[in-house]
């Protein structure tokens, strides 16, 4: 999720003002550092990046001891082994819209919210349907609707 969706996100705030009430009545709060390189970890940051997780939940992985973290930079690390594999199974997609080349990284990029298992669904699977950017998004919903309306216009007569 780019850092501005973030920002704007009502959701996200609220979720981190109960956070935060939820810490205060933690007795022993953990402090996280990472798995990899020992930088110290955020929880306000563990939580914008998992959105769809509830405060509870994000406090509950946090303070589980079974568990370990990576920062941002190890994570990506990560993150770009899994994308070298997923980009094994398929290089190159077209735009549904104007059917330029669109490579994985660029995708990845574009869509930067989706989870590796998300990006690894959507990028693999040819029916579904993707976009080398917003203007080439909104003009093929754009061109389904008028097909839409044409095609009710015409059962009509």
């Amino acid at each position: 999720m780019s850092y501005f969706r973030k920002l704007n996100n009502a959701a996200l705030w609220d979720n981190i003002h109960k956070l935060r009430k939820s810490i205060k009545l933690e007795p022993n709060f953990k402090e996280r550092v990472c798995w990899n390189c020992k930088k110290e970890l955020n929880i306000y940051d563990f939580l914008s990046d998992n959105i769809e997780l509830s405060h509870v939940f994000i406090l509950s992985l946090w303070q589980n001891r079974i568990l370990e973290f990576h920062c941002c930079e190890c994570f990506k690390n990560l993150k770009s082994h899994e994308l070298k594999s997923i980009e094994r199974d398929l290089k190159i997609r077209h735009c549904s819209y104007c059917k330029s080349p669109i490579d994985l990284y660029k995708f990845t990029k574009y869509n930067n919210y989706l989870k590796i298992y998300e990006l690894k669904e959507v990028w693999l699977d040819i029916e579904s349907p993707i976009y080398c950017n917003n203007f080439c998004q909104k003009k093929h919903y754009s061109s389904l609707r008028t097909n839409v309306k044409k095609f009710r216009k015409s059962k009509k007569n």
